[in-house]
């Protein structure tokens, strides 16, 4: 038997759904900021945090780090960036 996003989904706290649902609105696999998301739903970077740590422990989200220089201070820091996987994307659709 196949697991679908359904399937796996259900045991989510009610915060993960929200992130899953918003990162859905970015198709085509783009790369979604914490920042952005935090922003968008009301929520802090915490918050955000575990949610998508459930996410990515179903195997439904996947993170990437990037590295940059810090606008204020010049100091070398990352931010980190969320998309959905390509199966859950598949079985959304």
């Amino acid at each position: 038997m196949t697991t679908t996003a359904t399937d796996r989904s259900r045991n989510f706290s009610d915060r993960a759904h929200r992130i899953l649902f918003e990162l859905a609105m970015h198709p085509d696999g783009e790369w979604v900021g914490v920042t952005s998301i935090y922003t968008s739903l009301g929520l802090n970077s915490h918050e955000v945090r575990g949610a998508l740590t459930e996410l990515r422990n179903a195997g439904m989200a996947e993170r990437k780090r990037r590295y940059v220089r810090d606008e204020k201070t010049g100091r070398r820091t990352h931010r980190t960036y969320f998309r959905l996987t390509d199966t859950t994307s598949e079985a959304s659709a």
